[in-house]
């Protein structure tokens, strides 16, 4: 027999052989296995609104992928030059070549119209943009976005838009990988870079509460002068010293009632008042509602050993 002739006959008759099916306890032990690797990458974040970017990254549906830039983030000496601007991510990421890869993820922008609401509806909570500015994310920021028809977190279900200059063409890459979950860590202690991602700095986001709060303070004044000469009536109870003299007898010894309440984390007076316009330096007013929570805490400390 021919041995050239033997050998392609074989090869045919391989070709033919149908691929072997995985069986359903295979299919199980996959789904299983595909389960405990999104856990561990979702749980290497420290903070839930940084769990939350691991799980919208995780909507490209390539966990197994995704795992493979874990040990390259944890090895903080592979990424350099790391640099986070509107709605891109650049770094440079070591791998087993000489030379650093270099590693570009673009996010999609919130419009100017998105951001003119978004704005509008963070200038009513300033207290929350203080948290941000401490360090942390709070929920009532994250709905706003929802609110206005946008996500504060990037959705990957469609592709992430990422470019690596490694051979590996695959998306995500584990130097792509590795940003992704390296800049988990980051948005553990500076949230604040989300809101960058999608469009504006903290800087700029200041600038625009700035101004609107400055055009609300003017249409306030506005609508002030054309009411100086208008004359309010206020429906008011009145009572006489006569009316109270009848009613109590014994008007020196007129129970005085008041309960303690504990501060909370809204600080009444500072919300009743208001900060001044003049003040622009956000460093100021994080100190003076640190004062504030200091005085009303040490004054219910006193209140409670008198009582």
């Amino acid at each position: 027999m021919d041995r050239k002739k033997y050998f392609m006959d074989n090869r045919r008759l391989k070709k033919k052989d149908p691929p072997q099916r995985k069986t359903e306890y295979e299919k199980q032990k996959t789904r299983e296995e595909v389960e405990e690797i999104k856990k561990n990458l979702i749980n290497y974040a420290k903070t839930p609104w940084g769990k939350e970017w691991i799980i919208s990254n995780l909507k490209i549906g390539r966990p197994f992928r995704m795992q493979r830039g874990i040990e390259y983030a944890k090895d903080e000496e592979r990424i350099d030059n790391l640099s986070i601007s509107a709605g891109q991510i650049f770094a440079t990421v070591q791998g087993t070549a000489p030379t650093p890869y270099r590693v570009k993820i673009n996010f999609e922008l919130i419009p100017d119209e998105g951001w003119e609401k978004i704005i509008n509806n963070l200038s009513t909570r300033l207290p929350n943009l203080i948290e941000l500015l401490e360090g942390s994310l709070p929920q009532n920021i994250i709905t706003i976005f929802e609110n206005n028809g946008y996500s504060l977190f990037p959705d990957a279900s469609k592709g992430l838009d990422s470019t690596c200059s490694c051979p590996d063409k695959a998306i995500p890459c584990k130097h792509i990988a590795a940003i992704i979950l390296y800049l988990t860590r980051v948005l553990d202690y500076n949230p604040f870079l989300l809101l960058e991602l999608r469009g504006k700095s903290k800087e700029e986001i200041f600038d625009d509460l700035s101004l609107s709060r400055s055009m609300e303070s003017e249409n306030v004044s506005k609508k002030a002068s054309n009411v100086n000469n208008i004359k309010f009536k206020f429906n008011v109870p009145k009572i006489s010293i006569q009316e109270l003299a009848e009613q109590y007898p014994d008007i020196d010894e007129v129970p005085i009632g008041f309960s303690i309440k504990k501060p909370g984390k809204i600080i009444e007076t500072l919300e009743n008042l208001g900060i001044p316009q003049t003040i622009e330096n956000k460093a100021f007013e994080i100190v003076l509602r640190a004062i504030y929570r200091k005085i009303t805490s040490k004054i219910h400390e006193i209140s409670l050993e008198l009582s």
